[in-house]
């Protein structure tokens, strides 16, 4: 039988018969070739961090009529540009408030002076949206101040007087039956209605509801206007 030997570098060939061992061949040993060290991975450079972006300049709106939000809420889609020509009820502005898509409507036509929001845009009531007519200029950045030394603490003034609140006249009351917007005033101080003329319409939930005069008489007081917003059992007008 043949066996292979390695020793010292080098292979040997021995064959063994009848116990006897004789070496048929001698070569050099063949190591297996070391593999390669692994490469390291160059580093990769960071990507630049962008800047903030500056945030808008302010604008000072003369004149016109200004559309605010109703209430708080999401923008969801912008109607109108800078520039537009629109007429008294076009869509201007679609609004999202408590999961309902609310529409904003024009309550003059004119040119579109300004629009103060985007598509994606977070609002506050009272916000104001788009401003149709008049003259818009855009406000200077403020200067910065340099530092200065602290002055001495001011005297506090006492708290203004707080306005009373407006003396409802004297007669039956009819009242908001939920919260909505006014979108049309039929009557005006010191007109004579009857029972079951449509005195106000109020939007809400997406629908016009006619309140309308539960009794004849003299109208004593108009307590809304085209645009307000009022909430449940809010006095709409007095009727004596």
């Amino acid at each position: 039988m043949k066996y292979k030997v390695t020793l010292n570098g080098r292979t040997y060939e021995v064959e063994v018969e009848l116990g006897k061992a004789m070496c048929v061949a001698e070569y050099e040993a063949y190591a297996p070739a070391a593999a390669p060290a692994p490469v390291a991975a160059a580093p990769v450079a960071a990507a630049p961090v962008a800047a903030p972006a500056a945030p808008a300049a302010a604008v000072t709106v003369t004149g016109g009529e200004s559309v605010t939000a109703p209430m708080p809420g999401n923008i969801l889609k912008v109607n109108v540009s800078v520039g537009q020509m629109v007429k008294e009820g076009d869509l201007l502005v679609v609004l999202e408030a408590m999961k309902m898509e609310n529409e904003i409507y024009a309550p003059c036509s004119g040119p579109v002076t300004v629009v103060l929001v985007s598509k994606g845009s977070t609002v506050d009531t009272g916000a104001l949206l788009v401003s149709i007519g008049g003259t818009a200029v855009a406000a200077a950045p403020a200067p910065v101040a340099a530092p200065v030394a602290a002055p001495a603490p001011a005297p506090v003034a006492a708290p203004a007087p707080v306005a009373a609140p407006v003396a409802t006249a004297a007669g039956e009351p009819v009242k908001a039956p939920m919260p909505g917007n006014i979108l049309k005033v039929n009557v005006s101080n010191g007109q004579a209605v009857k029972e079951g003329d449509v005195l106000v319409i109020l939007e809400a939930m997406k629908m016009e509801n006619e309140i309308m005069a539960p009794k004849s008489g003299t109208v004593a007081q108009v307590l809304v206007q085209k645009g307000s917003t009022v909430d449940t059992d809010a006095t709409l007008v007095v009727i004596a």
